[in-house]
């Protein structure tokens, strides 16, 4: 007869098979582009964590069904948890956009403006085969100088193809538009004008 240590252990091992059988995982960061631009010394980022609605801030892929239902898919997650997988691929995409580097967790170098940007993301919503969406708040401030910090509202909306890699690319296409838009901001900052995109 089993001993209980091993009946747990059996029974563990039994359910975490269940569960990823079948499981696919999908990534908001975007393939590298075939040609990429070295990082300058014009300036530096320091890309803070990513707030998200609490709704989705869990490891399954949340859909929309219909105008009042979201259900949490059990057999399709983000790669690694939501606001981690949206703070890496926001960093990326908006490291591109301004050639610099994300610095985030080390000591800046000195002599080079740096940019401290913080996104909240109010909305994010996946409709299988039809729409990825995202509402976001920015904040960008440059931590080495004294311009006031620049708050920008942003929304993109993009066409979902079918099937769960539809819905996570049109989310990476999505981010991309809103590390373009907080781009504009940065650059308007460090030319004193401090403009939101349009």
């Amino acid at each position: 007869m089993m001993n209980s240590p091993l009946l747990l252990v059996a029974s563990v091992v039994a359910l975490v098979a269940c569960r990823s059988d079948g499981a696919s995982f999908y990534t908001l960061v975007s393939p590298p582009r075939d040609t990429t631009t070295p990082p300058s010394n014009e300036l530096q980022l320091d890309v803070l964590p990513v707030d998200v609605p609490p709704e989705v801030d869990r490891a399954e892929m949340v859909v929309r069904e219909g105008r009042g239902q979201l259900t949490p898919v059990d057999t399709r997650s983000w790669i690694s948890p939501l606001p981690r997988e949206l703070r890496r691929a926001f960093a990326t995409e908006l490291s591109y956009e301004l050639g610099a580097r994300d610095i985030a967790g080390l000591t800046p170098a000195e002599g080079i403006p740096t940019y401290r940007i913080k996104l909240a993301v109010q909305r994010f919503e996946s409709v299988l085969g039809k729409q990825a969406l995202v509402e976001a708040i920015s904040t960008v401030r440059d931590a080495t100088g004294t311009a006031p910090v620049l708050v920008c509202s942003h929304r993109a909306s993009e066409d979902a193809q079918p099937g769960y890699d539809g819905l996570a690319e049109a989310h990476q296409r999505a981010l991309q538009t809103i590390a373009k838009q907080v781009a504009v901001s940065v650059r308007s900052l460090g030319a004193g004008a401090g403009t939101c995109a349009p």
